[in-house]
């Protein structure tokens, strides 16, 4: 019980939307990801994700928690960009004791237009992923189109946040598109004097 509220506790220290890029590191080398992400999901469904399946886009990595406000908040944003980045997977990963139970009905009353998943060894909660160690909740970690991390988030994020994720996992060797989505926010109006 001491270790799942040392969990709690850790997960929740970081929540407070405080924004922050973490060096890009392996799990536990301390130097830049070397070997493409292998991790495997579960869908509240019963479905198995593979990371590895993804491979040939770059990847948004959306780890948070269900209690928490922050990654409830993310949702909107990160759901606006998902909707608009087709050439990018986003895929969500609850990290908390006990998301097996939280996740279909989190997912069912926010609908993101993205997978939620958890981890059902714990490996993502417990840092021995490899993701790493998870500090806070919500992390953004970016995937390039071969499975290695290019980058980090932590806290709430703006859209230069999750573009310049997506910028960089693209300049990493992600796929490219023909065509230029319009902006996420409107132009301003060209009013007349």
């Amino acid at each position: 019980m001491r270790g799942l509220f040392a969990l709690v506790v850790a997960l929740g220290v970081g929540c407070g939307g405080a924004r922050s890029e973490e060096p890009v590191v392996g799990a536990s080398t301390g130097r830049p990801s070397e070997r493409p992400i292998e991790l495997t999901l579960r869908r509240a469904g019963g479905e198995w994700l593979h990371l590895g399946d993804l491979r040939g886009r770059p990847v948004i990595l959306f780890v948070f928690a269900t209690w928490d406000g922050v990654s409830q908040a993310s949702l909107r944003p990160l759901s606006r960009f998902a909707r608009h980045y087709e050439d990018v997977h986003v895929v969500g990963i609850a990290a908390q004791p006990g998301a097996e139970q939280l996740v279909d009905p989190y997912e069912r009353a926010l609908a993101p237009p993205f997978p939620l998943t958890y981890d059902p060894a714990g490996d993502v909660t417990n840092g021995t992923s490899p993701l790493g160690r998870i500090p806070a909740v919500p992390t953004f970690i970016a995937l390039d189109a071969r499975g290695l991390i290019i980058g980090r988030h932590i806290g709430f994020p703006n859209t230069n946040t999750l573009e310049g994720l997506r910028d960089r996992a693209l300049s990493r060797g992600g796929v490219t598109t023909d065509r230029s989505p319009p902006p996420l926010l409107a132009e301003p109006l060209d009013r007349d004097p």
